[in-house]
């Protein structure tokens, strides 16, 4: 929950601000996505649960 606290408000100026259209392929509109999401959605979760797990253990 710590990690969705802290996630949540830095998305919300980008979810504001839009992309830009860019006329992709289908190729590389999926390979850039699950570049983007793949890794986003689930290892950079994993790393940032860790390293809060890591700050707390410190001082507590």
């Amino acid at each position: 929950m710590i990690f969705n606290a802290i996630i949540i408000p830095m998305l919300i100026p980008i979810a504001l601000k839009g992309v830009t259209y860019r006329p992709v392929g289908a190729d590389a509109l999926l390979r850039r996505n699950l570049l983007i999401y793949g890794l986003g959605g689930v290892i950079v979760p994993f790393v940032g649960i860790k390293l809060i797990d890591m700050i707390l253990s410190v001082f507590l």
